[in-house]
Parts: C-alpha cells; sequence; structure tokens
C-alpha cells in the first residue's frame, strides 16, 4: 500500500475541507438564536415584554432543545448528517420568519420554543458528525473553527442587526420584524443546498484517497479501542455523561449571559443604535481571534484540564470586571475577557468529552450532555432578567454568571484528573 501523507497533514486537510461549511450552517443557527439580543431593544416595548418575560422567553428556547435533541441525535443516525441537517435549518428558518409576525408574548414564546426544538438536534448531529472524521486527539482544531461560528455570529452580525433594526417601518415592519425576517431566510436557502454540499462521512468523500481513508479510519479505531469500558461498548457512562452535563450548565450559562444580555448591557451606558453594533462585536472579536490558537496549543499539548480550568476563571473575572467595573471601558474589556474564556472553552471541553466516551455510545452520550447542559441556557437568561427586574441593575446578573463559572471550572478539573478513578468507576 502506499504511504499516506502524516497523519497531521492529512488532519489538516480533512480539517479544511470540512470545517468551513460547518463553520458557516453554525454561523447562521447561533444568528437566529441570539438576535433577540438586538431585536428586544424595540420588540419588548411593541409586543409589552418584561425584563423577567424577555429572559424567560430567551430562556425557554432551550426546553424545547432539551426535549427534542436526543430523539433529533438518533434521526440523524438513521437518516444520515446531510438530509437531517437540511430538515433542521429549514425548519427553523420557517419558524424565525414567522416570529416577525407575533402580537403578543404568548405566541413569542411557543415560537421560541419551537426555534429550540428545530435546532436542538443541530449542534449535537454537527459534533457527532465530526467524529467520523477525526480522532478526539486531533479534534480541538476542527471543533474551533466550528465554534469559531459563535463569536464570528456577532462580529459579523452585530452592526449588520444593528442596522437592520433601523429599518423600522420600510414597508410597515418596525425594525425587529425585519432582523427576524431577513436573518431567518439564509437558513432555508442553505438548508435547501446542504444534501449536495455535506460529506456523509470519508466513505463518501470522493476527495480522500483510499489509502487516506484507511489511514483515517485506522487512527479512530486504534483510539476507540483505547477508551476504557465498563459493559458494552454501547453502554453510555452514566457518572460521566452527568459530570460533563453539569459542567456544560455552567458554561451555557456564561455563553448565553453573554449572547442574550450584551447588547442590552452596553446600551445601558447610552450607547445608541449607530454605535452598539459595532461596541458589541468587540468581545465577540477577542472571542474569535484567540479560539484558534489556544486549540492549537491544547490540541499540541494535551493539558485539557488546564485549559479548561483557566478559561473557566477567565470568563469568571471578566464577568465580575463588567460588573463592578463601572464604566463603558472596564464593561467592555471585561466582556471580552469573558468571551475568551467561554468560547475557547467550548471546543476544547467537547474535544475533552469525546475522548473519554466510546464512538458506539458517542451520539446518545453526546445528544445527552448537550440538551442536559443547554438547560443553563434557560435558568441563566431567566435568572438575570429576574434580578434586573427587582434590582434594576445588570450586576447580580453578571457576578451570578461569575459564580457559575466558577464552579464550571472546579468541575472541569475534578472531571478531567480524577476521570479514571472515579467517574468511571461508578458508570
Amino acid at each position: 500500500m502506499p504511504a499516506v501523507k502524516s497523519h497531521a497533514a492529512l488532519y489538516r486537510r480533512v480539517t479544511l475541507r470540512v470545517a468551513p461549511l460547518v463553520l458557516l450552517l453554525y454561523f447562521i443557527a447561533f444568528l437566529d438564536r441570539v438576535n433577540i439580543g438586538f431585536a428586544s431593544l424595540t420588540m419588548n416595548r411593541d409586543l409589552g415584554i418584561s425584563d423577567t418575560l424577555y429572559g424567560l422567553a430567551a430562556g425557554i428556547f432551550f426546553l424545547g432543545y432539551l426535549l427534542f435533541a436526543v430523539p433529533s441525535n438518533s434521526a440523524l443516525a438513521r437518516v444520515g448528517a446531510p438530509r437531517w441537517v437540511s430538515f433542521l435549518m429549514v425548519s427553523w428558518g420557517i419558524v424565525g420568519c414567522c416570529t416577525a409576525f407575533v402580537h403578543g408574548p404568548k405566541m413569542y414564546m411557543v415560537l421560541r420554543f419551537l426555534l429550540g426544538a428545530a435546532e436542538s438536534g443541530f449542534l449535537p448531529g454537527i459534533v457527532f458528525y465530526l467524529t467520523r472524521w477525526l480522532p478526539g486527539s486531533a479534534r480541538a482544531g476542527i471543533l474551533a473553527l466550528l465554534y469559531l461560528a459563535i463569536p464570528l455570529s456577532s462580529v459579523v452580525g452585530s452592526p449588520i442587526s444593528a442596522g437592520i433594526l433601523r429599518m423600522n417601518g420600510a414597508y410597515g415592519l418596525a425594525g425587529w420584524q425585519w432582523l427576524f425576517l431577513l436573518e431567518a431566510l439564509p437558513a432555508i436557502l442553505l438548508g435547501l443546498a446542504v444534501p449536495w454540499l455535506l460529506d456523509a462521512g470519508p466513505a463518501t468523500a470522493t476527495w480522500l484517497s483510499e489509502d487516506e481513508r484507511v489511514s483515517l479510519t485506522s487512527a479512530m479505531e486504534a483510539e476507540a479501542a483505547a477508551v476504557p469500558s465498563s459493559g458494552s461498548a454501547d453502554r453510555v457512562p452514566v457518572t460521566l455523561v452527568v459530570a460533563l452535563s453539569c459542567t456544560y450548565f455552567m458554561l451555557m450559562i456564561g455563553l448565553y449571559e453573554l449572547g442574550f444580555w450584551t447588547p442590552r448591557l452596553i446600551a445601558s451606558y447610552g450607547v445608541g443604535l449607530r454605535w452598539l453594533g459595532w461596541l458589541n462585536a468587540v468581545p465577540y472579536a477577542v472571542g474569535a481571534a484567540v479560539l484558534l490558537p489556544w486549540c492549537r496549543w491544547s490540541d499540541r499539548h494535551g493539558d485539557r484540564r488546564l485549559s479548561l480550568v483557566v478559561s473557566f476563571g477567565c470568563g469568571a473575572m471578566g464577568m465580575i470586571l463588567a460588573a463592578l467595573g463601572g464604566s463603558l471601558v472596564l464593561c467592555v474589556v471585561g466582556l471580552s475577557l469573558a468571551a475568551f474564556g467561554v468560547f475557547v472553552s467550548m471546543p476544547v471541553f467537547w474535544a475533552a468529552s469525546s475522548q473519554r466516551i466510546a464512538v458506539a455510545a458517542a451520539a446518545l452520550a453526546i445528544a445527552i450532555i448537550n440538551s442536559v447542559g443547554n438547560v443553563g441556557g434557560f435558568i441563566g437568561p431567566y435568572v438575570t432578567g429576574w434580578l434586573l427586574a427587582r434590582t434594576h441593575d445588570y450586576r447580580a446578573g453578571l457576578l451570578a454568571t461569575a459564580a457559575a463559572l466558577i464552579i464550571g471550572a472546579f468541575l472541569a478539573g475534578a472531571i478531567f484528573t480524577r476521570r479514571r478513578k472515579v467517574l468511571e468507576a461508578g458508570a
């Protein structure tokens, strides 16, 4: 058999071929998920939505997410990634368009729930899809490119969203209605094209040689054989999955504090729409800039535990600075540090987690961790809205989020240090 290129070169080629499309897909997904942060600046007044109700509506997305993530990921395993991702994108694009025409809080909350149901299988499905392409030891890099979509959705989307809001009154529609319509249409159009753009896996990738397919398969089989197992290979390690879900829960509180509340927090300093989009993009630009270098370092050194503890800790310190800084400049600096900590944690978390679960159990385990962990996306925004309604101050919510990230740092340190001794013994 002719020699194939080095594993590192092959993994880089796979990453550069697969990552751009999944990054674009997740970019659209996350933009449709968090654009209510900008829409709320005018929509809440028009629909009579209070701060508490806004937090509840922002978070109710994750109830749909929780209920439908596992069935959706099971369907993906049966139907295949290209067709199922296509169905999900068209579905949430339609829901996004419908949101533009709600007339009150009740229908708005129903559509947020349906959006969560439609998006529920997307991220765990994509993470599972990537496990078919690269071994876990080389996966943080491609996951970093995937998660680059989160800060990019705000770096690019914030000025666009602010600009769309300024279309208020055009053709009889409010600015927030235009926002939902124009940012939902790409999901429908790209979703229809996905079956022709997304390879199901290495076996169907015509751009790989037979030797390259064998090399990828051998590397993943060797890693799978090294995963400690108790019982059958497809058994989900319950204790490990619970611990990972709790860690991800804390991380999601931090992520959606940024996604749902940052525009309103910056606007509270008197910033108008002309500059709000650009200032809101700054923390996300910082997160985007450090994401890939940090994950490459994590891949090279293999110390996932240290990487996660440091990044969770930086996220917490950023939230504290944003809460207590007392000025717009320190607020933006704190949010930038928080964005760094939160964004770099996500790909490293999934790379480390997927290395510890047998391939046969990965689809179900990833779906459970993602859906249960994302309950943090419900709890966090709701608690912040509740605290804001009672204190009329964003500091309480930011400090509560910092506390959650500190807990996450301790959990990550415990999980990835004592995994074999404690967690898998109880699986």
